[in-house]
């Protein structure tokens, strides 16, 4: 039997502490001019749309009051194209989760960030008001979903092409995701799933949904055991699951962050890595184009 202490359904803080100079990011105005020239490197410019998302019914979620948020970005040419949706951590939209998209318009996806937070008054997990709870993983498990049934109704996406990706905490939800209790819900909808340093869940619970974990050796974010569980997770999956598993010794939590300066929150440290980070990029990429197949193959 895995020990599983801590399911993903049950976390409630695994993500760094906030925003702001808790994250020891460079100050807003260098910031902005970095994250420019950052995306400029990785794309030139792609169609970028601010949309509003009708949440849907999924048994245990409760949804905002208002309609989801979220940023809308497309490759350079004519769709339909495939589709990521993209999931932000404790901190909410970050450089981060816009430096994702723009990386996933360059290999041929569309990219839709989700916005959890901003519906729901809240700006990061810790100390806002009851964020934990408000944005709990069952209730960002919903808004994944809403946002890939959203995207099944676009024209300029290919809806038999949606998978999701999140890092820390929205990688917690992509793992989520590919439980039987989600796909049961909507059968076909998402055909990839990738978790950067997120916790991993009930093997025995695990669909048929492909699910790629990237994880450093030396995230002990929070005192969670990353590599642990999802290696355990790995070893005790059901023959026919897919499963992949891909470990960097000494890289430590938000190790593809390229705008991520080094810093350590109660004694734990996140920090870029630079050859982690190319390593887990390429290995992020065939893993999209072999489960959903970018447009651009």
């Amino acid at each position: 039997m895995v020990e599983n202490p801590t399911e993903p359904g049950e976390l409630r803080n695994p993500h760094r502490p906030g925003t702001g100079c808790a994250r020891t990011r460079s100050a807003p105005a260098r910031r902005c001019f970095a994250v420019l020239a950052l995306l400029a490197g990785l794309t030139g410019c792609y169609a970028r749309t601010d949309v509003a998302i009708p949440p849907q019914n999924v048994p245990g979620a409760t949804p905002p009051d208002k309609p989801l948020t979220g940023i809308l970005t497309l490759p350079r040419g004519n769709g339909p194209f495939p589709a990521i949706v993209v999931l932000h951590g404790c901190d909410g939209v970050q450089e981060q989760e816009q430096a994702w998209a723009a990386r996933l318009n360059g290999w041929g996806y569309a990219a839709l960030i989700v916005d959890s937070f901003a519906p729901r008054g809240i700006v990061m997990c810790d100390g806002q008001g009851g964020a934990p709870l408000v944005a709990s993983p069952q209730n960002r498990a919903g808004d994944a979903l809403s946002a890939a049934v959203w995207l099944r109704t676009r024209p300029e996406i290919d809806g038999t092409r949606i998978g999701v990706f999140g890092s820390s905490y929205g990688g917690q939800i992509a793992a989520m995701l590919t439980q039987q209790r989600y796909v049961q819900l909507f059968p076909g909808l998402l055909k990839a799933s990738v978790n950067y340093y997120g916790m991993c869940g009930n093997p025995k619970t695990q669909s048929d949904v492909p699910l790629l974990d990237l994880v450093g050796e030396a995230d002990d974010w929070f005192d969670f055991a990353f590599v642990k569980s999802c290696r355990a997770f790995g070893a005790n999956l059901p023959p026919g699951k897919v499963f992949e598993m891909h470990t960097y010794p000494g890289a430590a939590h938000d190790f593809d962050d390229q705008m991520m300066r080094a810093y350590a929150f109660k004694g734990h440290l996140a920090a870029y890595d630079g050859p982690a980070a190319s390593d887990s990029f390429d290995r992020t990429k065939a893993f999209l184009d072999r489960y959903i197949g970018s447009r651009a193959n």
